[in-house]
C-alpha cells in the first residue's frame, strides 16, 4: 500500500469516527430532549388536575340547615348557630380551580333523608357509591342515561353548564369535570331541602375559574 493510499484510508476512518461522534452526540440530544419535554408534560398535566372533597352534612349550624362542607372546612368544631341571612359560621365552601383543569369532585352525604326521587338525562358521567351489607357497591352513570326515580336528598348542580348531578342519602358520588372558561359558576341544591337552600354558605356555593 502506497503512502497515499495509507493517508487516505487514515482520513476515511477518522471522518468516520467524527460523524460517528457526531451522530451519536445529535441523536442523545433528541433523546434529551423529548425525555425533557415529556416530563414537564406529565407535570403539566399533573398540575391540571385536582379533588375537590365536599361533604354534606344536616343541620350544619341549626335544625333543617344543610350545608355543603368542604372536608377541610369541618375542623371537628360546631358552627355557629344558623341564620336567614348568613352562613353557619365561617363556613367558605367555594371553589377555586385553574382554566382546562380536570377536577374531581368527591361529594360526601351523612344525609339519610330522601326528600324526592329524580329523573333525568346523565350530562356528566358520574358514579354512586352505596354501603350495603354485602359491602360498597359503585354504580356508573353514564352520558346520555336516563335516570328515572331515583331517591335523593339533594344534588350538585351548576345550571349554566347544564351540570345536575344526583345525590343519595348516604353516600358518596364522584365525578369529573374540567373548566374551559374562566368565571364564577354557582354551585347549589335544587332539591327542596331546607332553610339553607339559596343561602350561601349552605346549600350554595361558588366555583371560581381562573
Amino acid at each position: 500500500m502506497t503512502s497515499r493510499n495509507i493517508a487516505t484510508t487514515a482520513a476515511i476512518i477518522i471522518a468516520a469516527v467524527v460523524l460517528s461522534g457526531l451522530l451519536g452526540f445529535y441523536f442523545a440530544t433528541i433523546t434529551v430532549a423529548h425525555t425533557s419535554a415529556e416530563t414537564q408534560a406529565n407535570a403539566a398535566s399533573q398540575a391540571k388536575s385536582s379533588t375537590v372533597n365536599l361533604d354534606i352534612l344536616p343541620d350544619w349550624g341549626g335544625a333543617g340547615y344543610d350545608a355543603f362542607v368542604l372536608a377541610g372546612g369541618i375542623n371537628r368544631t360546631a358552627p355557629a348557630p344558623a341564620t336567614s341571612t348568613a352562613g353557619p359560621g365561617p363556613n367558605n365552601n367555594n371553589v377555586t380551580v385553574s382554566t382546562n383543569s380536570s377536577v374531581t369532585f368527591v361529594i360526601t352525604t351523612i344525609d339519610t333523608a330522601v326528600l324526592q326521587n329524580f329523573s333525568g338525562t346523565v350530562s356528566v358521567p358520574f358514579v354512586i357509591y352505596n354501603d350495603t351489607d354485602s359491602g360498597q357497591v359503585a354504580v356508573q352513570y353514564n352520558q346520555g342515561q336516563a335516570v328515572s326515580n331515583l331517591p335523593i336528598g339533594h344534588t350538585f348542580t351548576i345550571t349554566e353548564l347544564g351540570m345536575n348531578i344526583p345525590i343519595p342519602p348516604d353516600t358518596v358520588v364522584t365525578f369529573t369535570y374540567t373548566f374551559t372558561k374562566p368565571g364564577i359558576y354557582e354551585y347549589f341544591c335544587e332539591t327542596p331541602c331546607g332553610p339553607g337552600m339559596g343561602l350561601v354558605g349552605y346549600m350554595n356555593g361558588y366555583i371560581i375559574v381562573k
